[in-house]
């Protein structure tokens, strides 16, 4: 559904997807680290660093070197990647409020009831079964 999307992030930006995840993780999660990125999405480090030298020479993410252990590099979001983050998410928005008018009121209210149930249900299997995503998908891990 949000291919449209997608497409105009790559084609205006010069974004791929993955890089897209990638700004928004930094956004999350201010001053975090290639290795903590790369964790979290289940890359190799060498994968997480073309990303984001690629988000780098697009003035998007800037690398700062943390004061506390020279060794590690923190990545931020530059005023320009906070830029192309908002506009993302205003296009999503807008993307999504467009196609939820066209529903029938009724069809929105069993739209809704849905998501409500399957967020409930979701969050208690998260609690009975924490580990279900390793045994679903073994040898998935990035360790």
């Amino acid at each position: 559904m949000f291919d449209p999307l997608r497409f105009r992030a790559w084609a205006e930006m010069g974004l791929t997807t993955a890089q897209l995840r990638v700004l928004f993780l930094v956004r999350e999660s201010p001053g975090v680290t290639a290795g903590e990125l790369a964790h979290r999405l289940a890359v190799t480090p060498p994968t997480i660093s073309g990303i984001v030298d690629r988000l780098v020479k697009l003035n998007l993410v800037r690398r700062e070197d943390d004061e506390s252990d020279r060794r590690l590099v923190r990545n931020i979001l530059t005023d320009q990647g906070e830029n192309a983050c908002k506009r993302m998410e205003q296009g999503t928005e807008i993307f999504t409020r467009r196609i939820l008018v066209e529903m029938d009121p009724r069809d929105l209210q069993a739209f809704t009831a849905g998501l409500k149930a399957f967020i409930k249900a979701s969050t208690y299997v998260a609690n009975v079964e924490p580990n279900l995503a390793a045994v679903a998908m073994p040898g998935m891990s990035a360790e």
